[in-house]
């Protein structure tokens, strides 16, 4: 079967010069030198193509992130890491990020992109969750929830704002002084900020929780990877690690090795991320 990252990765370069819409199936065969009925054994539309690749660049964003929350940074830089990440994530995947705020409306079903996006949206709020309790601990409980809507409106605020003025964040800007400005209005308002506004009832924190798997998911999640994945020793590794899970057989050790396998590749550091959180829970 083809590997769906070799389609992904050629689908992405004919989008960023095309456009979704203006882009075919036939054009993306083409470049990746398949057959329609080889594309049609990873894919099953175009949409769906297009939802993998939005699942791809959260995952790497939210496994980039997840590395920093976890890190053993002093607590005072944890916000500004977070910002920095985030909004080098953002420079990072440019291209695609305009282009899908650009098109995306002539593309999938906008209840399949806002379902895929909220997920990603509440690991994010989870990890933000965090870096609070870390970072502000003596913010009351009560204010949390309109803290993290904050920290996390200026990301996307910001980053409006650079699309609709055109500014590219890799050469019109001081990386720097954004994060520390960002984290200066943070602090203050965490200081001196009394009045919650988000209820129980109304909280953007509700959902901030890690988004594990059950065991037969992430069974399934394991073989979904197995098919994109082309590197022998990542591949490998999540072999090993999808057969303990059928028939656990690996030591800790062994099992702590091969995480740390597909923590050491871009593509597979989500992975490895899903598979510790969900057989913690």
């Amino acid at each position: 079967m083809v590997k769906k990252q070799l389609i992904m990765e050629n689908a992405l370069e004919l989008f960023a010069k095309q456009g979704f819409e203006a882009t075919s199936i036939q054009q993306i065969t083409d470049k990746c030198g398949i057959s329609k009925g080889a594309f049609y054994l990873s894919f099953k539309s175009k949409d769906e193509l297009i939802l993998s690749l939005i699942d791809y660049f959260m995952s790497e964003i939210a496994a980039d992130v997840e590395r920093v929350v976890n890190s053993d940074l002093p607590t005072s830089q944890l916000l500004y890491s977070y910002y920095y990440q985030s909004f080098d994530s953002f420079r990072k995947y440019a291209h695609f990020a305009q282009l899908f705020i650009k098109e995306h409306q002539a593309t999938c079903s906008s209840i399949e992109i806002f379902e895929k996006l909220e997920i990603y949206q509440n690991i994010l709020n989870h990890f933000v969750h965090t870096i609070v309790k870390k970072q502000f601990d003596y913010v009351e409980d009560h204010m949390i929830p309109d803290l993290i809507f904050t920290i996390q409106a200026f990301i996307g605020d910001y980053i409006g704002f650079f699309i609709k003025e055109n500014i590219n964040i890799s050469s019109d800007i001081d990386m720097d002084t954004l994060c520390r400005s960002l984290v200066e209005k943070v602090t203050i308002i965490a200081k001196y900020a009394k009045i919650p506004f988000f209820s129980p009832e109304l909280n953007p924190a509700a959902q901030a929780s890690a988004v594990s798997l059950t065991k037969e998911e992430l069974i399934l999640f394991l073989e979904k990877k197995l098919e994109e994945i082309d590197d022998s020793i990542v591949h490998e590794s999540i072999e090993i690690l999808h057969q303990h899970l059928l028939s656990p057989s690996l030591s800790p050790a062994v099992e702590q090795g091969l995480l740390k396998n597909l923590r050491a590749n871009s593509h597979s550091k989500w992975i490895a991320y899903m598979y510790e959180i969900s057989t913690k829970s």
